[in-house]
């Protein structure tokens, strides 16, 4: 059952025993390299791969015990064949004692036509910034008149953005997730003297490390995606704006290409040698306390103050909860609109609870919870009650009642857990034992009537401590 579930998967699956032996190679990842699994299946991970102990991811997380996650790697197996994936590697345990590593490899080239495709249609959105054009654009980004708030800190906070605007001097905006980030950058956009040419924004952290240095600098013909020349972001916005939105989750190597972009105002494409100048006005964010992000390593500190030569803070919404009615209602009118509508705003009742919600998510959790409730409410009341908010809030005793009851019935499951696979190893040791039995000692047999191969069948027998 096991390994047909593995066999299912697209992605390709290999796992390695404390010794280095293979003992899980799925019907993905014989795709991927050529091999069959009768070929691997108990040999060392050296014997199979041109890589050794400092090369092996796999060899790498057992001695070590530290997961990598999504490493673009490149290699050739003893059979001479090119390999090119991203690859994710966990360490495996059984209780507190290390047992092996397992490798999670998806095909790149999968990787490079995604990015191809995100280029060309990057390149069929660019257009000529005319007047014309100028205006449509206006009327779709925010705008520092259409922010919603009056708490004190919050207007300080537009003050500085808006003084700013008037310069070309990177901005960097600090604010928890939820808070309005891309609003204050489309904002400062609008009102910068940039305003007629292209804003663009991208999330660090939403594309792969080598996917994001192409669309951020370009690429030549055949250095990335093996087709023809891109423009990178830098040069989409040339004479605009470029938001880049979770800086702090830009790898470090890409921060330090793109310090020199901003020291240089020069980019250069992924593969090529030209210097192409750029004139882009960059505004950044970023969604952890930036000294903490410093400190953790997430953020090169060069870079910081390079991008944050005016720095912008966004309250979160448990500081500035005296607008929190505010914005409530202007999501409940707006809401009216789109729902056809005509809800009058929030009883009391919800009023209280809601100033004293903790809001991790900020505006935009309020926007969401305020959506759910319009979605359920009948048309004949007119405000929203507790009845109509979200339980998994717990912001209402009955809530709080039904969020206990989850948690107990996890604890009765995790108590289970370990009589359970008791149980299927127990199934499974009955099952060998029969096949065995059935075929004389013929281990070959045996594995062939368990639908699994001898190499595999002997590694569980081990495992099992049958002989």
């Amino acid at each position: 059952m096991y390994e047909k579930i593995l066999n299912s998967i697209d992605e390709g699956i290999h796992s390695i025993d404390v010794h280095g032996n293979l003992f899980i190679y799925n019907s993905a990842q014989e795709k991927l390299e050529g091999y069959r699994a009768s070929e691997v299946l108990g040999k060392h991970v050296t014997e199979i791969y041109n890589l050794d102990r400092t090369s092996s991811l796999l060899l790498k997380v057992l001695e070590e015990g530290r997961p990598i996650f999504d490493y673009h790697q490149e290699y050739t197996t003893k059979n001479g064949n090119y390999i090119d994936v991203l690859c994710s590697t966990v360490p495996l345990y059984s209780g507190n004692k290390i047992v092996g590593s397992a490798a999670i490899l998806k095909d790149f080239s999968k990787f490079r036509q995604m990015a191809e495709k995100i280029l060309y249609l990057q390149e069929k959105l660019t257009v000529k910034w005319s007047k014309t054009t100028s205006i449509q654009q206006k009327e779709r980004h925010t705008t520092f008149d259409q922010l919603i708030g009056l708490n004190k800190q919050f207007l300080e906070s537009i003050t500085w953005a808006k003084t700013a605007a008037k310069s070309d001097s990177p901005i960097l905006i600090f604010g928890e997730t939820g808070t309005g980030k891309e609003l204050f950058a489309q904002s400062i956009h609008e009102e910068s003297r940039r305003s007629r040419g292209p804003f663009l924004a991208i999330n660090c952290a939403a594309i792969p490390e080598n996917l994001l240095e192409g669309i951020l600098f370009g690429t030549v013909k055949g250095a990335f995606t093996g087709a023809i020349n891109r423009v990178g972001l830098f040069e989409q916005a040339n004479g605009g704006s470029l938001f880049l939105d979770e800086i702090n989750s830009m790898p470090l190597a890409l921060q330090a290409k793109l310090l020199r972009v901003l020291e240089e105002k020069k980019v250069r494409r992924l593969g090529g040698n030209e210097e192409i100048p750029i004139d882009t006005r960059i505004i950044s964010s970023c969604n952890v306390t930036p000294t903490i992000a410093i400190e953790r390593g997430q953020i090169r500190a060069d870079l910081f103050y390079r991008l944050a030569v005016v720095y912008v803070f966004l309250p979160p919404l448990r500081d500035r909860l005296d607008d929190l009615e505010l914005l409530s209602n202007y999501f409940i009118q707006a809401l009216n609109i789109q729902l056809d509508k005509s809800i009058s705003g929030l009883n009391h009742e919800v009023i209280s609870a809601f100033k004293n919600y903790h809001w991790p998510g900020n505006v935009r959790q309020l926007k969401h919870t305020i959506e759910c409730a319009m979605n359920i409410i009948p048309s004949q009341e007119k405000f929203i009650s507790p009845s109509h908010i979200p339980k998994y809030l717990g912001l209402f005793s009955q809530d709080n009642i039904e969020l206990k009851i989850e948690p107990t019935e996890q604890e009765v499951k995790k108590n289970h857990t370990l009589s359970v696979l008791s149980q299927i190893k127990e199934q499974e040791k009955d099952l060998i034992i029969n096949a065995l039995k059935k075929s004389k000692g013929n281990v070959a047999r045996a594995a062939e009537e368990l639908g699994m191969s001898r190499q595999l069948l002997q590694y569980r027998l081990k495992r099992l401590n049958l002989k």
